[in-house]
């Protein structure tokens, strides 16, 4: 193995090691605020704000989050956001633990990790594809996805364990701890091998980045697509609480079960995509219809055990999804554009939430929780079908037939 090989393994390793102790911490506060915000009002609307709270500031600010990371050193930038949320959680445990925790201090705290996340969401994705070859990209975005979907497993199970035992105050102070963790793994990492863009400072940067993913047939329908099944499918954390409490009658035991489906389904998802080396719209479309099934699972279930089968089922699709459309962006993304595309991805994958959520949030409190799962899975079948109708998207391996016809004028 040549030295620049063997040192980009070692980068990607920490990177990996780093984002286990992050993505854990992540879902670990993701699952206590949805817990606590559940507990104090018991309402699916402002589960839905809090959601709102936590990826709205990604909307305003991504695209310009984007840009920053196409022009500066994205292992810095990570580096100081892992910092920063490391000081919002103390921050939302110290409020918890010392009995100031009202529902105004939740959304201003989690307002907060919305505003640092906005930074950090697009510099995470962009790092991974300046760590590796060009022709390792796919493989890595889906190990690093990979390692996401083990924090979603980590993370609700050590919440469940600790609101079930210390309480959820100290949720939050092991949030903290995980980005501590992830940042000392981030700081031996030798950035002499990356790829970057190297992208000058100038006026018109994010409109640049626009323009360029919108002349782009494949990378375009990918993103709205994605767009279409984080708004309207992607609210477990608001449905997730509502089903546990309203529709299985459980406590912290079946909310964590049902998450605990979810994460580890995810990890399953994640590694469909690690072995593929080429990554189409046909397999989008597919996993959009496989996630739509499952949800119609979970919000049909008769029992628990058949909620945490559909949960788990979501799980498998929606990372084989995500994983697959961020590995299509990144292998078809000019280095130069590589920030401002991961932003764009940030943002209608996380984006969506905040409009997404208080509308499902609403409809569970009006209709039900099953009603509100039902709703996403016909959002995003619907989707799907307009997108295969429109590109002509068939059977296996056959290339979107307007896409090709598109590409050669």
């Amino acid at each position: 193995m040549k030295p620049r090989e063997r040192l980009q393994r070692s980068n990607f390793r920490l990177f990996l090691a780093s984002q286990v102790a992050a993505q854990a911490g992540t879902w670990l506060q993701f699952v206590a605020v949805a817990w606590l915000a559940g507990q104090s009002t018991g309402s699916g609307t402002a589960l839905g704000w809090v959601a709102a709270a936590t990826f709205g500031p990604l909307l305003l600010l991504g695209p310009w989050a984007g840009a920053l990371a196409d022009r500066l050193d994205k292992r810095r930038l990570l580096i100081a956001t892992q910092l920063l949320m490391a000081v919002q959680a103390v921050g939302l445990g110290a409020a918890v633990l010392t009995g100031w925790a009202d529902m105004p201090v939740i959304y201003a705290l989690t307002l907060l990790y919305g505003v640092i996340n906005a930074g950090e969401a697009p510099v995470r994705r962009a790092l991974v594809a300046e760590l590796v070859e060009q022709e390792a990209i796919a493989r890595a975005v889906s190990l690093t996805n990979v390692v996401a979907a083990l924090g979603r497993v980590l993370g609700p199970l050590a919440a469940g364990g600790l609101i079930a035992t210390a309480g959820t105050g100290w949720c939050f102070v092991a949030t903290a701890v995980s980005y501590l963790v992830a940042l000392i793994a981030l700081l031996p990492i030798d950035d002499s091998v990356s790829h970057k863009g190297g992208a000058r400072r100038e006026p018109g940067a994010v409109r640049a980045g626009l323009r360029y993913v919108w002349r782009n047939p494949e990378m375009r329908i990918a993103l709205i697509l994605t767009a279409v099944v984080a708004t309207f499918g992607f609210n477990h954390q608001v449905l997730i609480p509502l089903l546990a409490a309203k529709t299985f009658h459980g406590g912290p035991a079946a909310y964590t079960l049902l998450y605990t489906g979810i994460s580890v389904g995810s990890v399953l998802g994640a590694l469909a995509v690690a072995r593929r080396r080429d990554i189409s719209l046909t397999l989008l479309v597919r996993a959009v219809v496989a996630f739509a099934l499952a949800n119609a699972v979970l919000a049909f279930a008769p029992t628990l055990a058949v909620g945490v089968i559909g949960s788990f089922g979501g799980g498998v699709t929606a990372l084989l999804f995500i994983t697959a459309s961020a590995a299509l962006l990144q292998q078809q993304c000019d280095p130069a554009m590589r920030g401002r595309v991961m932003a764009l991805f940030a943002i209608v994958l996380m984006g969506g939430v905040p409009i997404g959520a208080p509308l499902v949030g609403v409809l569970a409190d009006v209709a039900g929780p099953r009603a509100a799962v039902a709703a996403g899975s016909v959002a995003v079948l619907l989707a799907a079908c307009c997108v295969a109708r429109r590109t002509g998207v068939r059977g296996p391996g056959r290339r979107a037939t307007w896409l090709v016809s598109t590409d050669a004028a």
